[in-house]
């Protein structure tokens, strides 16, 4: 949280954790912000500022363009620090005497971030919403690398040097390095990538994609990450991947060390990511597949089989943890025959047989149950 000493109001505005913080907050990033003004108050002005402003925008920011608003604001700060600045200078007694009322003034620099408001609104009805810089910060440090453009409509295979496969949906983008040479393997993508990665635990592969970091050792799994969208997506087939946002305070901690850090996703797990409120939901994905070999793909038939050997037999082919209250269901028998149905229409079977009923939370299905009356 050092870098946010000397940081001006506009910079403020930009920085996604403390945008996060505004339109999002949970007890951990509230506290951190909390203790953070008590040890910097003379920030609390800014931040202040700031946020009025990060609310102003929220509905409309993503349909103006990054200038504009970088425009409006330093205006409207300009304005507000003028006043702040030259309290006393020559104009009419009428006028004068206002700057003797400070909260007359804090009243005119709100003034200032509603006008501001009203103009950003103005324009976002006014203009169409233009491209979004994807990955920005990042993408501007780049340099000599190979860039790779789907622009027809069929996938297209791209192989690295080390053996990594990334197919390109169409109409996507990605930017790598011709010859891996750091430490940790980097790619850079817009648009939507299945990704099957070549084993290398000292070798961590990175994936950068509008303000999401997916980081994997060896793995296969996709991402959606178009322009135009204000979400991005991961969802992994095999292995596990770890993401986190490029504005989490431990990022250089979290890129560095050699274990996955960050929400950690198995197989048959997603999760989404909403740039504009940086925050992430982890799920399922819409149709979780068999994890298990061949071999080892169980019958799904049943018969007097306790409820929680079921779930046990369902949870370890398809990689998915299950939770359910054992005592509950361990005298729940269950006959079926589960061979060619979905994951979730076993799961609908399963439960409407044992008077029970489940939900997926954080990437795991959650059984409820009261017990059996049989």
């Amino acid at each position: 949280m050092d870098r946010y000493q000397n940081f001006t109001v506009e910079d403020f505005v930009w920085d996604s954790f403390f945008r996060q913080w505004v339109l999002s907050p949970t007890s951990e990033t509230d506290k951190i912000w909390q203790e953070w003004l008590e040890k910097n108050p003379e920030s609390r002005l800014k931040t202040e500022q700031a946020e009025g402003i990060v609310r102003a925008l929220r509905l409309n920011e993503p349909q103006i363009s990054d200038p504009e608003i970088t425009r409006i604001v330093k205006e409207t700060m300009g304005r507000i620090e003028t006043a702040e600045k030259y309290p006393s200078f020559e104009e009419p007694a009428t006028q004068r005497k206002v700057h003797h009322f400070p909260w007359l003034r804090a009243a005119a620099s709100i003034a200032f971030l509603l006008i501001s408001a009203w103009i950003i609104y103005s324009l976002s009805n006014k203009k169409a919403a233009p491209e979004i810089a994807v990955n920005a910060p990042i993408i501007a440090r780049q340099a000599g690398l190979i860039e790779k453009l789907n622009a027809s409509q069929k996938p297209m295979t791209v192989v690295l040097e080390d053996g990594s496969k990334i197919t390109l949906a169409a109409n996507g983008r990605i930017r790598y390095a011709n010859k891996f040479v750091a430490a940790k393997r980097e790619v850079y993508l817009e648009g939507e990538a299945f990704f099957d990665i070549a084993k290398d635990p000292e070798r961590p592969f990175f994936v950068y994609s509008n303000g999401l970091i997916t980081k994997v050792l060896g793995t296969s799994f996709t991402i959606k990450a178009y322009g135009n969208s204000n979400e991005v997506t991961v969802e992994v087939k095999t292995g596990r991947v770890s993401v986190f946002p490029e504005s989490d305070p431990a990022l250089n901690q979290k890129t560095s060390s050699p274990e996955l850090q960050g929400v950690v996703l198995r197989p048959n797990q997603k999760i989404i990511y909403s740039r504009e409120e940086v925050r992430m939901v982890k799920t399922l994905v819409e149709k979780p597949e068999m994890v298990v070999a061949k071999a080892e793909i169980p019958q799904f038939e049943f018969e007097d089989t306790p409820a929680s050997e079921v779930f046990d037999t369902v949870g370890k082919a398809y990689g998915i943890e299950i939770l359910y209250d054992e005592e509950l269901l361990k005298d729940c028998p269950l006959t079926a025959t589960l061979e060619n149905q979905t994951l979730h229409e076993k799961l609908f079977i399963i439960c409407k047989a044992v008077e029970s009923d489940y939900e997926i939370l954080d990437g795991q299905i959650v059984i409820h149950s009261k017990g059996c009356k049989n």
